[in-house]
């Protein structure tokens, strides 16, 4: 931001009432989000990894124990976790630690507890709407320090208003929490490459280990950490200011030294937390839940066998690791399916990400992307290839490179379940865009600041249009919400959010006892609708009313096997081929259920 507009020489008031006015729209900005996330909550039944979230969560919090879900890093799910404090909730495993997996009393703890199971999935989303809040504020502080107010706004408000954002942040889930900590890494890496206070690589040290006890994908963030030191050789040579005649920027020892400091910060914070999951667990423990967990994958024997020693001699490593390495097995191998375009496959599909961002971005963002590169492009050849300065081409280029390395090294996952694995790409991108067209526009700044309202607001209509399941959001490039369910399924699409939606929608026409519910989610099927029909492999379907939700029509075969078994698999696939051949669409519910009439 340029220092003249707050300048001493300025009326007190001349200062004041700018920053007041951007507090205020920022505050907007987070309340509106807020308000969004909180509305579709109301309606939303809890998804398909919520509940499992949650009990691996008070499993560690209550219980000190880790024996669940090692594929995803405690942080947030004991966030989730301490949600459920007021419930006073039965602890997963009971008054004494878990001696061995506590997986089988799962139903029991989730059906059967003191609360109703909705009601602890609603509390254990309590804490996470304010995960985005801090999203869209630390965008706007991190974008404003570099290319001034309108561009914080701008890059904030294309975030808070997001539908896909929206929507990840009402679930107990890691993808928007992974989107904070990217940026915080990526921005702090930056600032303390371009810095020579060494408080600011303790500071980076200690996002970054917050940043992987979030998600496992923030092992990417280590090599940027690493590489941080070495950012000036991003730049063209050139003359600096800097003691002796050499640039600030350049690549010196206390940089290497901080770089250092600030990836053992990160290692000890990931052994404290991890330490405090386990705390009450034995070596022994943790090596059979390491093991288990790696035979699940499957690894090759001597893989488990590594990682089970690894977590026997040190626990909280050992099981980090481990749980890293399921993540890296999945990503190579897959779960068995995936669906895209209307086929369905073992392999994965290389554009599957690269169409989930372009389909699902909003109108507001895809527009702010080209802009962007009009407004570079005509930066460069009006400076005769100037780059601006050095923090700010930093703060373009960096996140622009590992969004771009994020994006890149998804195409060859074989875990094609959903564009919220790509959330932060879009925070990244929102933030480099942002900064392109503020400094762009720097001298203009009235049209920055119309432009900026601009997509904001059509950011927001997007929200709007999306209505009640901004999980099921996609651009007009898609075709809408309908076109994109031809693309894709899963959480793009149907997580089980809509249970509760069908339930009210049959109870008001009295349509309950006479429909089959065909679907899935974080609850059983009939968990509000009790009155419904099941299918019951034992009992061939025939005409009647049947709603079913976009995963069992696309993927609801293979979900079916691995749950239920092949009878109870190939009847779902034998209904939806009826249903898809002589079946009248009758209704749609919520952003994923289909509602059919079978003739006899």
């Amino acid at each position: 931001m340029d220092a003249s507009l707050n300048g001493p020489g300025r009326p007190l008031a001349e200062r004041v009432w700018p920053v007041l006015a951007e507090a205020a729209l920022l505050l907007l900005l987070v309340a509106l989000s807020l308000a969004a996330v909180w509305y579709h909550q109301l309606g939303d039944s809890p998804t398909f990894d919520e509940a499992i979230h949650l009990f691996s969560g008070a499993e560690a919090l209550e219980d000190g124990s880790f024996w669940l879900n090692p594929e995803h890093p405690p942080l947030l799910k004991l966030a989730g976790a301490l949600g459920l404090r007021p419930l006073r909730l039965a602890t997963p495993c009971g008054p004494a630690p878990c001696a061995a997996s506590p997986f089988n009393g799962y139903l029991h703890w989730f059906y059967g507890n003191s609360a109703p199971a909705d009601r602890i999935v609603a509390a254990g989303r309590r804490p996470f709407p304010w995960v985005l809040a801090l999203l869209v504020v630390a965008l706007h502080l991190g974008v404003r320090r570099v290319a001034g107010p309108a561009a914080g706004l701008l890059a904030a408000g294309l975030v808070a208003l997001d539908p896909g954002f929206v929507a990840h942040a009402a679930y107990v889930h890691t993808d928007v929490g992974a989107s904070l900590a990217f940026f915080a890494v990526v921005l702090l890496a930056v600032r303390a490459a371009t810095g020579t206070s060494l408080s600011r690589w303790l500071v980076l040290g200690l996002a970054l280990g917050l940043a992987l006890v979030t998600k496992f994908s923030a092992i990417l963030l280590v090599p940027v950490v690493a590489a941080a030191p070495l950012f000036s050789l991003l730049l063209p040579a050139g003359p600096g200011p800097g003691s002796g005649g050499r640039p600030a920027w350049a690549v010196t020892r206390d940089r290497l030294v901080g770089a250092v400091l600030a990836l053992g910060i990160g290692g000890l914070v990931v052994f404290g937390v991890q330490s405090f999951a386990l705390r009450r667990m034995p070596p022994a423990a943790v090596e059979a839940a390491v093991r288990t967990y790696l035979q699940s994958r499957p690894a090759r024997p001597g893989e488990v066998e590594t990682y089970a020693t690894l977590a026997r001699l040190s626990p909280p490593l050992g099981h980090y690791l481990g749980g890293l390495k399921g993540v890296v097995l999945l990503s190579e191998r897959g779960r068995g399916a995936n669906w895209f375009r209307g086929e369905t496959a073992e392999r994965s599909f290389p554009l599957y990400f690269p169409a989930a961002f372009l389909l699902k971005s909003t109108p507001a963002f895809l527009v702010l992307l080209a802009l962007a590169l009009g407004a570079g492009i005509a930066r460069i050849r009006r400076g005769g290839g100037s780059l601006p300065a050095i923090p700010t081409t930093l703060a373009i280029l960096v996140p622009l490179l590992v969004a771009a390395g994020y994006l890149l090294s998804s195409t060859r996952s074989s875990f094609n379940i959903g564009a919220r694995h790509l959330l932060p790409v879009w925070a990244l991108l929102a933030a480099s865009a942002a900064i392109v067209l503020g400094r762009g526009l720097a001298r203009r700044p009235r049209l920055l600041a119309v432009a900026a309202a601009l997509l904001v607001a059509s950011t927001g209509l997007s929200l709007f249009l999306s209505r009640t399941s901004p999980i099921a959001y996609f651009n007009v490039l898609a075709g809408g919400d309908e076109g994109g369910r031809r693309w894709f399924s899963d959480s793009n699409v149907d997580w089980g959010q809509d249970l509760h939606r069908l339930h009210l929608f049959l109870e008001e026409r009295g349509w309950e006892e006479t429909t089959t519910v065909v679907g899935y989610g974080g609850v059983a099927t009939n968990y509000y609708s009790r009155r419904c029909r099941l299918l019951d492999p034992a009992v061939p379907f025939g005409p009647g009313r049947y709603a079913v939700s976009h995963m069992m029509e696309t993927l609801g075969v293979a979900f079916t096997t691995g749950i239920e078994g092949e009878v109870a698999a190939r009847q779902v696939g034998e209904l939806v081929r009826a249903l898809k051949a002589r079946g009248r669409r009758i209704a749609f519910v919520g952003g994923s259920i289909t509602v059919w009439e079978l003739p006899g």
